[in-house]
């Protein structure tokens, strides 16, 4: 079973969210846009809200994302897809999904506009190997600092794969400001799951938690097999801690991934 004593969040009070409504968005101390110079977007599928969010800060020297599965004829069929969810959804008046659908029109536009210049998009699957189609952490860390960003954030939505990936780059005892994670099947993987989060919380606090609403609860656990994590690393905060006393979903701030159900309320 989960530790979820290891998973409650400390106190900060200037937590801002970053991507678009639902799902794709990603709660951030602020304190890591003030000091960060570069992003890695590990899994973007066809939605880098947070990512156009996060390069508005003018701080921002480098965004490097990395998805295999990203491609021109991916672009293409969601395009087509968007145009059929739009009727549909001008027909049964459901204005949120509407307005998601005809936001996928645009994606090819909106693709070739935003990733330029030092936005980039590196079609890699993230991994603890490197090979012509994987590449791990550690090496994208590089590739970023050699482009002259020295304070980085990664943001991590890999399906999985974040345990071997994540397990080799803390093992490497290197340094990032923070990570925004979501973590898939913990419940079925939670010793797995509890020895990386002790790991990770040598070096980082938990600034957020929340519960992605689409996937099942656990009955013993009362989490969700997919939770959001954020960390900042330690040498950011300068007072004390304590523990948070937000309850979680924080209103204003978190929303349910999936908007047609429920948030799911995380209790410690």
């Amino acid at each position: 079973m989960i530790d979820k004593s290891e998973l409650k969040p400390i106190k900060i009070d200037d937590l801002i969210r970053l991507g678009r409504d639902n799902d794709g968005g990603y709660i951030i101390p602020k304190i890591i846009l003030e000091k960060c110079d570069g992003l890695l977007s590990f899994g973007i599928n066809k939605d880098w809200s947070f990512e156009k969010d996060f390069s508005n800060y003018d701080n921002i020297l480098n965004v490097h994302c990395y998805d295999h599965t990203l491609n021109f004829l991916s672009l293409f069929k969601h395009t087509l897809k968007s145009v059929f969810m739009s009727i549909i959804r001008l027909l049964t008046f459901d204005r949120i999904r509407l307005k998601k659908s005809i936001e996928g029109i645009g994606c090819i536009y909106d693709y070739i506009t935003f990733f330029q210049k030092n936005i980039i998009h590196i079609k890699r699957k993230i991994s603890d190997n490197n090979n012509e189609i994987n590449i791990s952490v550690l090496k994208t860390l590089q590739k970023i600092i050699s482009n002259g960003s020295k304070h980085i954030f990664i943001k991590m939505d890999i399906e999985g794969d974040e345990f071997s990936a994540l397990n080799q780059f803390i093992n490497s005892k290197k340094l990032v400001l923070g990570f925004a994670i979501e973590f898939h099947d913990i419940n079925v993987r939670s010793k797995e799951f509890n020895d990386l989060i002790k790991k990770i919380k040598r070096n980082y606090y938990i600034a957020h938690i929340h519960g992605n609403n689409y996937s099942k609860v656990d009955q013993e656990s009362g989490f969700p097999s997919s939770i959001e994590l954020t960390f900042i690393v330690k040498n950011l905060i300068k007072e004390s801690t304590v523990l948070s006393n937000f309850r979680y979903p924080i209103d204003g701030l978190d929303q349910p991934n999936r908007h047609s159900r429920p948030d799911i309320i995380l209790k410690f």
